[in-house]
């Protein structure tokens, strides 16, 4: 293993090691936490049944819920890993303010690219092929999840609106990005010592853990973008400020279709055709280039108190 001076000698196999059980640990402790909020909040214990968690007279608690138990399952874990691992926490994970103007106007014109591809990318993944049993599958739990998400996201009012770009789009980018990206993605760049593999392994489980085949494209795809977007710019708020936009849009979209039926759920996605996949990746490939050709100047000198201690090449041996 290269020294790195942030580290605290530790071998990657070690620090996945801590990562997983800090995140096991973090998820034993969002259910206790979720257990004793829904008996101070509602007094019972929890329904014999999922889906009567989902009654409108659940909606105070099912938020608070939502944002106890992304906390403890992604952001506390990963933080408790880069304390235990590395002496400066949060420069290992990407906590700075480190990039600029430029850098954020051209991640918002990545999103509005982003957008049609998403959509393309999720009409794609429903005319895929499947064998029958499957599709039936896969249908009943993508049911289920719109489900709970629909619930969850009742917004009919201004306030709910506001709480729910706090709870649904705001707090998530922020948890999540810092599991994925800062922390899971991070270390993959080490051990590998290349960006691609760790990008790709780390989009497939960002994929995998929504629960959604039919939004499997979509979320890889978006998975991809984020962890190019930290990768160049070792910033963690610039990813988050991607996926909270992105979270952003379709709580709005919500929102004003409220009253009316234009959206049945939160698919915004799905109103883009097939072709659209190579047009929109030309249009990513040629901004991140613009975006990457902008990052590489500053980052070893703003990440890096000595330039020297770029031993992983983030700026020498980034992705053409």
């Amino acid at each position: 293993m290269i020294a790195d001076p942030n580290a605290k000698n530790k071998g990657y196999l070690s620090q996945l090691a801590i990562f997983l059980s800090s995140t096991g640990g973090g998820f034993i402790i969002s259910l206790l936490l979720s257990l004793i909020i829904w008996l101070a909040m509602e007094g019972t214990s929890f329904p014999h049944k999922t889906s009567d968690m989902l009654q409108a007279k659940y909606y105070n608690v099912n938020m608070v819920l939502q944002a106890v138990s992304t906390l403890f399952i992604f952001f506390v874990p990963t933080y408790i890993y880069a304390l235990i691992c590395y002496h400066r926490p949060s420069q290992f994970l990407g906590f700075n303010l480190n990039f600029t103007y430029k850098q954020v106007l051209l991640v918002v014109l990545i999103l509005l690219i982003t957008l049609p591809l998403a959509g393309a990318l999720g009409e794609l993944n429903r005319v895929l092929p499947i064998p029958k049993n499957l599709a039936l599958r896969f249908k009943s739990w993508e049911d289920a999840r719109q489900a709970e998400e629909m619930a969850l996201i009742n917004i009919n009012t201004l306030p709910r609106y506001i709480l729910s770009m706090f709870i649904i789009a705001f707090l998530p980018a922020v948890f999540e990005e810092t599991f994925f990206r800062a922390g899971l993605q991070n270390l993959l760049i080490r051990w590998f010592k290349g960006p691609w593999i760790a990008i790709i392994v780390t989009s497939i489980i960002f994929s995998l853990v929504h629960i959604s085949y039919y939004g499997f494209l979509v979320r890889f795809a978006l998975g991809v973008i984020l962890g190019l977007i930290f990768y160049y710019s070792r910033s963690i708020w610039l990813s988050i400020l991607f996926h909270f936009l992105f979270n952003g849009i379709q709580v709005t979209a919500l929102y004003v279709t409220s009253n009316s039926n234009a959206l049945a759920h939160k698919e915004i996605e799905a109103n883009f055709p097939v072709w659209l996949v190579l047009p929109a990746l030309v249009f990513v490939y040629y901004i991140f280039d613009r975006f990457r050709k902008l990052s590489a100047p500053q980052l070893a000198s703003t990440v890096y108190e000595n330039p020297e201690d770029d031993l992983y090449g983030w700026t020498k041996n980034q992705p053409n």
